[in-house]
């Protein structure tokens, strides 16, 4: 197994949205950054795919607003939440910013064009990359070690940010081995299904005991949650 070194200002784990805006924001304005993802994208992930009417602003400041329209996302102007007796409250999209519109838009397609952005903005992007451990010096969190393959990389970093989102795979490896993590009894689904019709321009949320799912278009097909 070859060992290297690499030294950067910020190192990011994870190439979800977080992640990768971060990564955006960072390498655009001159930082020498390292994004380390575990996967391989495009890939499929369990999210809903509602991207709210706040996002334009975010996404115009990231200039992935052309690509993200690229993808042919549907538009969603409207959210109608379903009580469990069929009782229903209607939200207007345009409510939250300024006559914007929500989108319906895949995460395999979202989270590949910010992660190509990242690229493009001079960030290095690793993919299929897994952090095995973490630098600590004078109690501080200096750098990790990255695995890809057969090579295994000793990256060091004046900031280190841990963008794996409800997993925390990152600020894990700090907690003490004797720690327990406990799991909610919780469980969950997505679907995409075609050739399906649902009211258009809307995403409907549906309540019921110690849950809830929605359906709103994507693009391409309904996404059911």
């Amino acid at each position: 197994m070859s060992v290297n070194s690499s030294y950067y200002d910020v190192i990011i784990a994870g190439g979800g949205p977080a992640g990768a805006s971060a990564a955006i924001h960072l390498a655009s304005r001159g930082a020498r950054v390292l994004l380390v993802e575990q996967k391989k994208f495009p890939r499929p992930k369990l999210c809903g795919e509602f991207i709210s009417p706040e996002c334009a602003l975010h996404f115009e400041r990231l200039q992935v607003a052309e690509t993200m329209s690229a993808a042919k996302p549907s538009e969603l102007t409207t959210t109608v939440f379903y009580s469990r007796r069929g009782r229903n409250v209607r939200v207007p999209s345009s409510w939250f910013a300024n006559g914007a519109v929500a989108l319906g838009l895949s995460r395999a397609e979202m989270d590949e064009r910010l992660l190509r952005r990242a690229v493009a903005a001079g960030a290095d992007v690793w993919e299929d990359a897994h952090a095995t451990n973490v630098t600590i010096d004078n109690q501080t969190v200096s750098g990790m070690t990255v695995k890809q393959g057969a090579r295994e990389t000793n990256c060091r970093a004046v900031v280190i940010i841990d963008a794996t989102g409800r997993s925390r795979a990152l600020t894990r490896k700090l907690v003490s081995q004797g720690a327990r993590h406990e799991r909610r009894p919780m469980v969950a689904f997505k679907a995409h299904l075609e050739n399906t019709q649902i009211e258009p321009g809307a995403c409907e949320i549906y309540f019921y005991p110690r849950g809830y799912g929605g359906l709103s278009s994507i693009d391409g097909s309904i996404d059911c949650a």
